[in-house]
């Protein structure tokens, strides 16, 4: 059976985020799928295409603050699709929303001030497993 590609979704109204994420994620992995949305309806509609070809996000990094769509609400339903390594990106990181995010079935927080580098690298880390 042919071995299926990684593949890390980035869900970000700036599609800058998606661009600058992939170059630091080829300094470590060597073989993937980068599916860029810009929106949470558009990470919806991507998923929903990767489940019919089998081949689910392997995690799934996602901006907490998006129109129409916000990245809670995003998180919710993927997690009722069944994805499960669903990071929240943000530079706004407050208890509240923490709290809501995790609820809502995120993994985890990645901060943006801790830099895109360096959560290519967590991202990375969690592909491989």
């Amino acid at each position: 059976m042919m071995k299926m590609v990684k593949c890390v979704m980035v869900v970000d109204d700036e599609p800058a985020v998606s661009s600058v994420m992939e170059t630091y994620l080829r300094t470590f992995l060597d073989d993937f799928q980068l599916i860029p949305a810009t929106d949470g309806n558009e990470a919806i509609e991507a998923t929903e295409n990767l489940l019919e070809k089998g081949n689910p996000p392997d995690v799934v990094l996602m901006d907490l603050k998006m129109h129409p769509m916000n990245g809670i609400e995003c998180t919710k339903a993927l997690v009722e699709k069944g994805i499960e390594d669903i990071y929240i990106l943000t530079a706004y990181v407050d208890s509240d929303m923490i709290s809501e995010a995790l609820d809502a079935g995120a993994k985890g927080i990645m901060n943006k001030a801790d830099g895109y580098r360096d959560i290519a690298r967590r991202a990375a880390d969690i592909v491989r497993g």
